[in-house]
């Protein structure tokens, strides 16, 4: 299946100069999650990890997510910005949890790197083939998982919240395994989104939106584990 976002890259780029491989995109996947961590420990350390930082930077994250997703060819300048304000809101949401939860972060994050690095193995070993329905049920899926967080976020402005599936109990735990299993199904198109920018010979700073793309599964993904811990240990 061609990635309609690669296929639209390609219109806007010419392949005189070089071209995307693994190694540049796993440097640079590395480096906006150092970025991130980094901007996570002085967040915290500094004591701004709070519910302000987290409102502030979540509304600028997304704005720029969204900046990033309508023009690739940005990526290369705003993907690091994008991983300084995403470390500031983690750190912030995971010291809210901290508070309550003794060692539930670095638990989250154990667990983040071992579904990222065990899907990586998995997509590796070709266990999974990212075609064509895979990408679709992963999208709607994922369309399916927003458009329930939209509309409880839209209802909750009337004291309205949607029972049991932010609880612990089994409806929220199922819950929160259903999600994480849709975003470590956008890991594996994550991972395919990879290979086609590197079979395609995309050009070299298409490279950045890849690794871009990965850091908003990571962080998607942690904040999940870090939900389901937290359902877990209130059982």
């Amino acid at each position: 299946m061609a990635n309609p976002v690669i296929s639209k890259v390609k219109a806007l780029h010419s392949y005189s100069g070089e071209t995307a491989t693994y190694a540049g995109v796993a440097v640079k996947s590395l480096s906006l999650v150092g970025i991130a961590l980094v901007s996570a420990a002085a967040t915290w350390s500094m004591g701004y990890a709070n519910s302000i930082t987290a409102m502030v930077t979540a509304i600028m994250g997304l704005i720029t997510a969204f900046a990033i997703s309508f023009r690739p060819q940005w990526a290369g300048f705003l993907s690091p910005l994008y991983a300084i304000l995403e470390g500031m809101f983690l750190a912030s949401i995971s010291a809210m949890f901290a508070r309550v939860y003794h060692g539930i972060v670095l638990q989250a994050v154990m667990i983040t790197l071992g579904i990222a690095v065990s899907s990586a193995l998995i997509y590796a070993k070709g266990y999974v083939k990212v075609n064509e329905g895979f990408m679709r049920a992963t999208m709607m899926a994922t369309m399916g998982i927003a458009i329930t967080y939209f509309i409880e976020f839209a209802l909750s402005f009337f004291g309205i919240r949607i029972p049991m599936i932010h609880q612990g109990g089994i409806v929220g735990v199922l819950f929160s395994l259903v999600v994480i299993g849709i975003a470590t199904m956008n890991l594996f198109v994550d991972y395919e989104q990879i290979q086609q920018s590197v079979r395609q010979g995309m050009p070299k700073e298409y490279e950045w939106f890849c690794a871009f793309g990965l850091l908003v599964t990571l962080v998607w993904l942690y904040i999940e584990v870090l939900n389901l811990l937290r359902k877990l240990k209130d059982e």
